[in-house]
């Protein structure tokens, strides 16, 4: 079940936050396949992610345009809850204070947001506090800003338990 909820955040969490504010299309949101509409103990609102067309997510709230043209909104506070937390590295400052949230999450669901840029047709990189980051050489080029969103596993408290990745591009 967990493992369910995790795959269900990360989903929400790759199609809210990439462009935090713009609207994205495409293989963002196949990030995972279904996704609680509340996140919370009833489960029976669920979108399929693959009939999502587009999304737009701000601070306050997601909206899912699905090819049925029915769509759906997600406010963001079902997301911020006391076991689920979020949160961008988008800075060195912010770094250094998520990795002591790191160490002792205790079982909490923590999802980091960062964003960096490709390097070579390797896939070398570094996110945008300066620290190497390797992506998928077939998905992305030379000089393309991504965003990764990781989801740390909540069973232990090692800063490198990473469930879940995806890195989305940036346009």
């Amino acid at each position: 079940m967990k493992r369910r909820i995790v795959s269900a955040l990360i989903g929400i969490a790759t199609i809210s936050l990439v462009g935090h504010g713009s609207t994205v299309t495409g293989e963002a949101v196949k990030a995972s396949k279904i996704v609680s509409g509340a996140i919370s103990n009833t489960h029976l609102n669920m979108i399929n992610l693959d009939t999502v067309t587009g999304y737009n997510g701000t601070a306050s709230g997601l909206q899912l345009y699905t090819a049925d043209g029915i769509g759906y909104y997600l406010e963001a506070e079902n997301i911020q809850n006391g076991k689920t937390q979020l949160y961008y590295t988008l800075t060195q400052k912010d770094f250094d204070a998520l990795t002591p949230i790191l160490e002792n999450r205790n079982g909490k669901i923590i999802i980091e947001v960062s964003n960096g840029t490709v390097s070579d047709s390797e896939g070398n990189g570094t996110d945008d506090c300066e620290y190497y980051r390797h992506y998928d050489s077939e998905k992305f080029s030379p000089g393309d800003y991504v965003q990764s969103v990781f989801i740390y596993n909540p069973d232990t408290n090692s800063v490198d338990d990473i469930l879940y990745r995806v890195d989305t591009l940036i346009e």
